[in-house]
């Protein structure tokens, strides 16, 4: 079975007009792969901010880690 941790997901590009850009964003899934996924659709999807994100389908760099448990 399964468990679902929590992962951290920092992700980094760099915008045409305004440079680099950042982006903080936290992520479950049961595996890394899975919270990855999660965290980059939710990325993306954002609608409110779609145009900052726009370039960053052309080259993104992204590192993630699990948090620990307390």
């Amino acid at each position: 079975m399964a468990t679902t941790k929590r992962y951290r997901v920092v992700v980094h590009w760099v915008h045409r007009k305004w440079g680099p850009q950042m982006e903080k964003l936290a992520a479950e899934g049961s595996s890394i792969r899975r919270a990855l996924n999660s965290a980059l659709l939710g990325f993306f999807s954002d609608a409110s901010n779609r145009n900052r994100r726009r370039d960053a389908h052309v080259n993104i760099r992204v590192e993630i880690w699990r948090l620990e448990r307390k």
